[in-house]
């Protein structure tokens, strides 16, 4: 009796919301968007009053596309905030339904800058109590909507944060960069600051990714390469997977001149100096690199200790 007096009452609930979304459905097709949004603001804190955060979250959901949909960017602006506090102050799970909600919300505020200043940092701080540089999905949403607006910067910061599957999608990114947007002596900074990026949150096969389809496809060329910066990423990548500190120095030191042309450069190689290896700053003349970039090329050692290493090009041929 008790479990069919429950089931009547849910039965009941969820016609409750279907009638309520309906009547403020209604009011906003009318045009009466203040009293719709007012409405929506007190039915929404009612239900979380009950305790009932699955309607409310509901609610605003619905409400903020509707707004959205009508042209009612402030009001739907309102909502969408409102939105995002809810995610986080009620522990929302992540979902692939709210994540599509989400995105379409997000695409909506676009156009208005103070609000996606102001919507997107709250969906990101929720996101990233669930996964630790926040929903991929919503981060390959908001690379896709800036590379359509050209915003190139914004579109590669998101692009960080992609899963592995996304980075394809940087890449082609990367080579319209490459191609439209700098210099052709520029192309190999592109691609070294991307790598760093990638390696300062530790994302070493992103990195390693990104660096071999950016290289097969924009420069099409092997090691050696003819850009002194690709040849330093390419040994970098050694050195890191080797867990060797004083290659990566040592790398440093002797393409000083290459990354000396962007000074951001060595300020990523300082992050990550300090995520790999828990050090903060290189000491100085560590001279030429001799057998340490031997030793990025050389097999592991045979029982006996001895390894039969591969000649390796002089340092100018590096260069």
């Amino acid at each position: 009796q008790i479990n069919l007096r429950c089931s009547m009452s849910r039965r009941r609930g969820a016609g409750g919301i279907e009638r309520i979304l309906e009547k403020l459905e209604g009011n906003v097709k009318a045009g009466n968007y203040y009293d719709a949004f007012q409405m929506y603001k007190s039915v929404y804190n009612r239900k979380i009053g009950e305790g009932n955060t699955t309607e409310g979250l509901r609610l605003l959901i619905s409400g903020c596309k509707l707004f959205l949909n009508h042209e009612q960017m402030e009001n739907g602006t309102e909502l969408a905030l409102l939105l995002g506090d809810h995610l986080s102050t009620h522990e929302t799970r992540p979902s692939d339904a709210i994540t599509k909600h989400l995105v379409e919300i997000m695409r909506g505020l676009w156009s208005s800058e103070s609000a996606k200043q102001r919507f997107l940092p709250k969906i990101f701080k929720w996101s990233k109590l669930h996964t630790e540089h926040g929903d991929p999905a919503l981060h390959m949403a908001c690379a896709e909507i800036s590379l359509r607006e050209s915003d190139y910067v914004t579109c590669c910061i998101h692009c960080q944060y992609l899963d592995l599957d996304g980075v394809d999608f940087y890449c082609h990114t990367l080579i319209d960069v490459a191609q439209t947007r700098v210099y052709k002596s520029e192309a190999e900074l592109v691609i070294t600051s991307a790598v760093l990026q990638f390696l300062t949150l530790h994302r070493t096969e992103h990195a390693r990714r990104i660096f071999k389809l950016f290289v097969s496809r924009h420069f099409s060329t092997t090691f050696p390469h003819d850009q002194p910066l690709v040849n330093f990423t390419e040994l970098l990548l050694r050195a890191i997977d080797k867990g060797s500190s004083p290659l990566v120095k040592a790398l440093r030191d002797h393409y000083s001149k290459a990354l000396d042309r962007d000074p951001t450069l060595n300020e990523l190689i300082d992050k990550v100096l300090r995520v790999y290896f828990n050090e903060c700053k290189p000491p100085a003349g560590l001279g030429g690199l001799g057998g340490l970039v031997q030793s990025l090329f050389a097999p592991q050692p045979t029982e006996g200790g001895s390894s039969s290493a591969s000649a390796v090009q002089e340092d100018a041929d590096l260069d």
